[in-house]
């Protein structure tokens, strides 16, 4: 029943690109680790201890996240037609790795669909008015903390996604 709305395949596969080339393991590449999830963490741990607050541009972020997610599924449909085209004439090597890559980016385009529809409904847990209670001021903290870990995975995987889509085109997949 859930396997229609089964997210986890695609943060796996995601996590899948993350590792190196020249490595030889399916461990995730450590400086990778370091700039998508260490780096991520300490900032939005400093950023919500020194008190920043988005509140007054929530509106303003879930419609850009939105906006964002919008274009990935755009992005998404071309990539898979330069998929087929591919896949027609893998006979060479260098045929062979830019599959390879694109195959990686049409994973980290879902992931990024993914991510845009989980920070969206996570900036709209922070409108909620919780009842008082004993942590509740550690619960808001841990909620901006991912909101601010959450954005911040998402602007360095679309990055990282501009950064692919531009070496692909720049190696003259789109003929």
């Amino acid at each position: 029943m859930l396997n229609r709305i089964n997210i986890i395949k695609i943060i796996k596969d995601h996590l899948g690109t993350l590792r190196s080339l020249n490595q030889g393991s399916d461990r995730i590449y450590w400086k990778d680790f370091l700039l998508f999830f260490i780096f991520p963490i300490i900032l939005s741990i400093l950023v919500v201890c020194k008190g920043y607050s988005f509140k007054e541009q929530l509106g303003n972020l879930i419609a850009a996240i939105s906006i964002f997610g919008g274009f990935l599924f755009n992005l998404l449909a071309i990539i898979y037609s330069q998929m087929e085209n591919i896949k027609l004439d893998a006979e060479t090597e260098d045929d062979k790795v830019k599959t390879r890559f694109i195959n990686e980016i049409h994973i980290n385009i879902s992931f990024c669909i993914v991510l845009s529809i989980i920070i969206v409904l996570s900036l709209l847990l922070t409108t909620i008015d919780f009842p008082e209670f004993e942590y509740l001021e550690i619960l808001k903290k841990a909620i901006n903390v991912l909101n601010y870990f959450l954005m911040i995975l998402f602007l360095l995987t679309l990055t990282m996604i501009l950064n692919r889509v531009y070496i692909l085109m720049k190696k003259g997949v789109a003929k």
